[in-house]
C-alpha cells in the first residue's frame, strides 16, 4: 500500500515519515491515530531496501518528546531515517521477522544484573502480546507480500 493509504500517514509525524521514507511501499503497519498514539511500519523503499520503523507521539510538549525538545520537521525526518532498521537482503529481513515461539524458546530477557545476557526476541517473548504480536503479524504479512510481489531479488 502507499503511504497515504495507511493509518500511520494520519498519525502525528506521518507526513515526516512519508518524507523520511519517500515512495515506500508499506507492507505492514500497526498504527493508532488519535490525540496520542503510535505507528509501527514495515516497508520497501524504491531502491529495493526494506525498513522497519516505529514511533510514538503525544498531544502536547508534556507528553511528546519531539515537541518538548523543539525539533523541527527536518530534524525529525533525519532522526527517523537514522533510527530505522534497514535490510539490504530479503533473507536477513526474513530472519529478523522469525521471532516465533520455536525460535525464541530458550532466549530470555535482559536484567539489570545481566543486561547483555538477554535478547530482543527473549524480551519480546517475556512481554507477551504487544510488540511480540506485532512481529508475528508483521512476519505473516511479509510472507503474504512475498507471494504477491511481482519479483523480489533474494541475493
Amino acid at each position: 500500500m502507499k503511504w497515504d493509504e495507511t493509518v500511520a500517514f494520519s498519525c502525528r509525524y506521518g507526513s515526516e515519515a512519508a518524507t523520511a521514507f519517500p515512495n515506500a511501499e508499506i507492507i505492514w503497519e500497526h498504527s493508532e491515530a488519535d490525540y496520542q498514539g503510535f505507528a509501527n511500519i514495515l516497508g520497501r523503499l524504491s531502491d529495493g531496501r526494506f525498513f522497519h520503523y516505529e514511533w510514538t507521539y503525544g498531544s502536547c510538549s508534556g507528553c511528546d518528546e519531539w515537541e518538548s525538545a523543539g525539533y523541527g520537521d527536518d530534524e525529525i525526518v533525519k532522526m527517523m531515517q537514522e533510527a530505522a532498521v534497514y535490510f539490504d537482503d530479503i533473507n536477513v529481513l526474513s530472519r529478523y521477522l522469525q521471532l516465533d515461539e520455536a525460535t525464541t524458546r530458550d532466549m530470555h530477557y535482559p536484567t539489570a544484573n545481566s543486561p547483555m545476557n538477554g535478547s530482543v526476541p527473549g524480551m519480546l517473548r517475556f512481554l507477551g502480546g504487544g510488540i511480540g504480536n506485532d512481529f508475528k503479524d508483521m512476519g505473516e504479512a511479509f510472507v503474504q507480500w512475498q507471494k504477491e510481489a511481482p519479483t523480489v531479488d533474494t541475493e
